[in-house]
């Protein structure tokens, strides 16, 4: 299947948001998508990571509420969250904790202080865990009730014992998806050639990049 630009920008990190197993969520055999009515929280729903596993999770059947700045609001329901929280209202805690317990939580992207709000949000639900990208950060206390983790992903794929997940992964459910575009990537910017290298991680270290992907491409 020949690939541009924008979708190669794409691929590179969408295996690690189907190793849905990792929070807690039921594995679909082969060939076939969940069909639950079930609520998952997925921070940072906006980030290249969150995105896809909003979409993910919608098609296999559960409620996703989606957190992330309101400039990004429309861009996580077109990725089929069912409700958008603003991570930067200053009732987010109350709005999430009132929403009721969720099946899995996953922090996408999440900062220190991500943390501890979400920390807040799951104790005030009785206690529970988060799937973190980076592990719990450093100087971040949660209650005795909270906890957060992060587990590897690709190593699982190497696994024989999954072999028969991992291809259903890559060569039917993902072929599939790619093919038919049902799997919606989010906005890609290229901002020029090798020269923008520094510029675009300076705008990353920044936390100027929201809602998009950069790439460099090398031929301009």
């Amino acid at each position: 299947m020949a690939v541009n630009q924008n979708f190669a920008a794409w691929l590179p990190g969408v295996g690690k948001q189907i190793e849905i197993g990792h929070a807690d969520i039921s594995e679909p055999g082969p060939g076939e998508l969940l069909v639950e009515n079930k609520k998952v929280l997925i921070w940072g729903a906006s980030s290249s990571f969150g995105t896809y596993a909003t979409q993910l999770a919608a098609r296999a059947g559960y409620s996703v509420i989606g957190v992330a700045s309101s400039k990004n609001a429309k861009l996580v329901e077109s990725f089929g969250a069912a409700r958008f929280v603003d991570r930067e209202s200053p009732t987010v805690i109350q709005e999430l904790a009132d929403i009721g317990r969720f099946e899995a939580v996953l922090a996408a992207a999440d900062s220190a202080q991500d943390q501890v709000l979400l920390g807040a949000v799951l104790a005030a639900q009785g206690g529970g865990s988060f799937l973190t990208t980076m592990g719990v950060r450093a100087g971040v206390e949660l209650s005795s009730r909270v906890s957060g983790f992060f587990r590897q992903f690709v190593d699982d794929y190497l696994n024989p014992r999954n072999a028969e997940f991992t291809q259903w992964v890559w060569w039917d459910f993902l072929e599939s998806e790619f093919a038919s575009g049902e799997l919606k990537l989010v906005p890609v910017q290229v901002i020029g050639g090798l020269n923008k290298v520094q510029e675009a991680w300076d705008l990353l270290k920044k936390g100027k990049v929201s809602g998009q992907r950069l790439a460099i491409a090398p031929d301009l």
